[in-house]
């Protein structure tokens, strides 16, 4: 076992690798009634292929990942939710694209908690019948946000500039890729991917610290350190295709709008500072305190619903824009110009960027009394850059930093848009 203590300002942190290559850490905060512990598998919906029994490489059906999260709480001895619940925590999981998630909280029986999160997602039990049964049920959910607007605005945005790709897909998949999982399926990919060395888990809260490392340790002595896999992702499809627009018809009031700008990506550099920085500098250019978008707003072009994402992720990266209303035109034209402007913005001297810098770090410290996002944090798991270390970036960031970095991501800035329209009830 490799122990690693880091100190950032108050927090003290505990990073443990196991013998079977499981990665914890423990973030004590003292005086906390309620603790929070995580189980993140590096494994989401942009993992794309999968080995077979016979070593055979095979494509990942699209929603497996999402599938896989729902069935593991499933067991022959009931839904393990409701033993949670017996022994006093609130559980739950989510996949993302690159990860699946399962967590829980609580104030009571700790070892026993942390203990049931680690053996119920280390213990697969597949039957065809209860596959069957999930199938349905997720089938369900599908159908129930095929009326969300923002959902179907997300999506076809995403769909329509990168067709084909994992991606472009559901996280929940659809009826037909669900019709190709099966127990077979799910054991094989789970046996990939639901390693001991392809996993993490923190716990949040007021620790004995040496005394949880020793309860750890002691659940996963059984577990072997197994060879690791490359985790393949869809990388040849990561690039935006040309610019494109499209709309689809919804039974909403107000028209829904979103744009998508391709960002270019820096080698060797954390993904997760590259998305930190991106933030940083369309906060500088586009957030609601800049002259611009104070101007934008009164004289109607873009309503107080404007906001933008920035997404960065293996083979893809790209920045969203949303907005509404009936004047898309005008609205991607004064976005489009901001964008184009974004170096230039950046080189002239402005108090915006040390009253905006101040602000972010004190919205890192308010996230430090906040176990949940503690303990869910993707940055953490994948990249094993924490919340603490997130602040001291920023506090170390100049101006010109955001200037230098800006230069070379924000370089291919067309932007592709795709509209969610009121449907013609006439």
């Amino acid at each position: 076992m490799k122990k690693n203590w880091l100190r950032t300002g108050q927090d003290p942190v505990v990073f443990l690798t196991l013998q079977n290559g499981l990665t914890v850490n423990l973030i004590n905060k003292p005086g906390y009634k309620q603790t929070v512990a995580s189980l993140t598998v590096k494994f989401g919906s942009l993992t794309s292929t999968y080995q077979d029994r016979k070593g055979k490489t095979k494509t990942i059906p699209a929603g497996t990942a999402h599938f896989l999260e729902h069935k593991l709480f499933d067991k022959p001895e009931g839904d393990v939710l409701i033993k949670m619940a017996d022994l006093g925590a609130d559980g739950n999981a989510f996949t993302s694209n690159q990860v699946t998630c399962y967590y829980l909280a609580t104030h009571e029986n700790l070892r026993e908690n942390i203990e049931l999160l680690l053996d119920f997602v280390q213990t697969p039990v597949f039957s065809e019948e209860s596959v069957k049964r999930e199938r349905g049920i997720i089938e369900e959910e599908i159908a129930s946000y095929q009326d969300d607007p923002d959902s179907r605005l997300y999506q076809g945005m995403l769909r329509t500039v990168y067709p084909n790709s994992q991606l472009a897909k559901d996280i929940a998949g659809d009826a037909f890729s669900l019709q190709k999982i099966s127990s077979e399926v799910l054991y094989d990919v789970y046996h990939n991917y639901y390693r001991p060395d392809n996993m993490v888990l923190t716990v949040v809260g007021d620790l004995n610290q040496d005394q949880l490392c020793q309860w750890i340790q002691s659940n996963q002595q059984a577990g072997v350190l197994t060879k690791a896999r490359k985790i393949s992702v869809d990388f040849a499809n990561g690039r935006p295709v040309q610019v494109r627009q499209d709309e689809e018809k919804l039974n909403v009031s107000l028209e829904r709008i979103a744009w998508l700008g391709g960002l270019e990506m820096r080698p060797n550099r954390c993904l997760a500072e590259q998305e930190l920085l991106a933030e940083f500098v369309l906060e500088l250019v586009f957030g609601e305190q800049t002259d611009w978008y104070q101007s934008c707003y009164q004289e109607g072009v873009l309503g107080d619903d404007f906001d933008f994402e920035v997404s960065m992720m293996p083979g893809y990266a790209y920045v969203m824009f949303f907005s509404s209303g009936p004047r898309a035109e005008e609205q991607e034209k004064v976005i489009q110009t901001r964008l184009n402007l974004v170096e230039q913005i950046l080189s002239e001297d402005s108090t915006d960027f040390s009253l905006l810098k101040r602000s972010l770090i004190g919205e890192k410290i308010q996230q430090q009394d906040q176990l949940t996002s503690l303990a869910l944090d993707e940055d953490l798991a994948l990249y094993g850059l924490s919340l603490f270390d997130k602040m001291n970036l920023l506090n170390q960031l100049e101006q010109r930093d955001l200037a230098d970095y800006a230069r070379v991501t924000f370089k291919r800035s067309q932007l592709a848009q795709f509209i969610v329209k009121k449907q013609d009830n006439g």
